[in-house]
């Protein structure tokens, strides 16, 4: 007997209260046709049927998003596709490539066309990061965007590495816009756009022998170091002066006619560069990790900092960083917090600027004319990057003798290579350190009778 639209199980009702309480992305599964569901994703949901081909391969396809499609006419949608034993991704397959000339397709398939449309929208989902995805394929594969991308090869790929070597470019960068590359064939795969990835399999070669000699010289060790005492002081003396200063100007302009502005007297942090500083300098985290953190991520109440790397989020593996908070750090960003207006998500440093009622995301440099300020007013070298304090983050840790996995965890990577190739160096105090601890640990008593063996052999000779 044919099912009913009233044989289905999923209400309206029973939706609402499924979005209320459901985490995202769980299901709510019709008890009376198979395969049909309902998936909450965000504030809303879609509609779903899952089912497997001839072939015996499971496929899920969306019918339509919640609430513009009711469970009636999804349902409906669902019935039709069981009883007729339909594969409709292969249908949808069939109708796109008959509505398309051997000339639609080919230019539907060059790498800018995939880029400026069907890529640039996927990567809009996900806000500021997104950007800078797009920008790096642009800028580093400008040479083949108007090659189908089915054509591209690993001949292709080899002479882009060499040329953006002689350009240059560290084995790093190359390997991260490289991912990104790799990212967007595989998304075009799945949109359908490609049956295959043309370059998978394809590998960059190794760094150079003279590029590790540089990663490892010590030029590059130099810039890898830990903060001097007068420099860290510099810096404290320069971050209190900048608040200091920003206050003071505050109160003039207060005084000749602007009231309005709020008084920065009564709050703990005149300025976001300064928590943005404190964080810095008690994490190491990059300035766009920074910049992309959100409140969530940042969960003050468990005192833990857990966050993908903007530098590997389009990985398909990316990193982790996973950072407990210090009692000084936590009590600063709870201050922050508390000055923010208690904001349960959002950006934890927010532009002023706003986009579709949300904040928007400061410039990538945002932090560079308060970071030259700081160190004008601290005294510190000019050249002293914003960068330096990451590095002073690992140097320290590796310093005193902290397992380099967990150093490589605490700050966002995925192995301890990056840690050793950089700043192993810096564990040979440490080495001595945990050999002279050894050491001590042993019975005196062995050392003593060893000795007093030695003696007595020499004096019998």
């Amino acid at each position: 007997m044919a099912t009913t639209l009233s044989d289905t199980s999923i209400t309206d009702s029973k939706v609402r209260t499924f979005l209320s309480a459901a985490k995202d992305r769980h299901e709510l599964v019709c008890e009376r046709i198979t395969g049909f569901h309902f998936c909450k994703i965000g504030n809303f949901g879609s509609w779903r049927y899952r089912y497997r081909d001839d072939t015996g391969r499971r496929h899920v396809v969306t019918i339509g998003n919640y609430p513009t499609m009711k469970p009636a006419e999804a349902a409906q949608r669902a019935m039709v596709w069981r009883n007729q034993r339909a594969d409709p991704l292969a249908e949808a397959r069939k109708r796109k490539a008959a509505a398309r000339t051997a000339e639609q397709i080919t230019a539907s398939r060059t790498l800018r066309s995939y880029l400026n449309g069907i890529y640039t929208q996927h990567q809009a989902r996900k806000k500021n990061e997104g950007k800078y995805t797009l920008h790096m394929i642009r800028s580093n594969f400008a040479d083949v965007l108007d090659r189908d991308m089915t054509t591209l090869s690993a001949v292709d790929i080899k002479a882009w590495q060499a040329r953006r070597e002689k350009e240059g470019l560290a084995h790093a960068t190359l390997v991260r816009a490289y991912g990104a590359l790799r990212t967007l064939l595989r998304h075009a795969v799945t949109e359908g756009i490609l049956d295959s990835n043309p370059i998978v399999g394809v590998r960059l070669a190794s760094p150079t022998a003279q590029e590790k000699q540089k990663a490892l010289s010590a030029e590059a060790r130099a810039h890898r170091r830990m903060l001097t005492a007068a420099e860290l002081a510099g810096l404290h003396k320069g971050i209190t002066a900048f608040a200091d200063e920003l206050r003071k100007q505050r109160r003039n302009s207060r005084k000749h006619g602007k009231a309005y502005l709020p008084d920065l007297d009564q709050v703990p942090h005149p300025h976001w560069f300064i928590p943005f500083f404190y964080l810095a300098l008690h994490t190491g985290m990059r300035p766009g990790d920074l910049y992309t953190l959100t409140w969530r991520e940042l969960n003050l109440p468990f005192r833990r900092l857990v966050k993908l790397p903007e530098k590997t989020i389009h990985h398909p593996n990316p990193a982790k960083l996973d950072l407990p908070l210090s009692d000084a750090i936590y009590n600063i960003m709870t201050e922050w917090h508390k000055q923010e207006g208690s904001p349960a998500e959002g950006l934890v440093f927010p532009s002023k600027a706003t986009e579709g009622g949300e904040a928007k995301q400061h410039d990538k440099k945002a932090h560079g004319k308060p970071w030259a300020r700081v160190r004008k007013l601290g005294e510190v070298d000019p050249k002293l990057d914003f960068y330096c304090l990451r590095h002073h983050f690992i140097s320290a840790l590796v310093a005193k003798g902290a397992p380099l996995l967990a150093v490589a965890k605490l700050v966002g990577q995925k192995s301890t290579r990056m840690i050793e190739d950089h700043y192993g160096h810096l564990a040979k105090n440490a080495a001595a350190d945990i050999m002279r601890t050894f050491s001590e640990s042993l019975p005196h008593a062995q050392v003593d009778t060893a000795s007093s063996t030695v003696q007595e052999h020499a004096t019998a000779q």
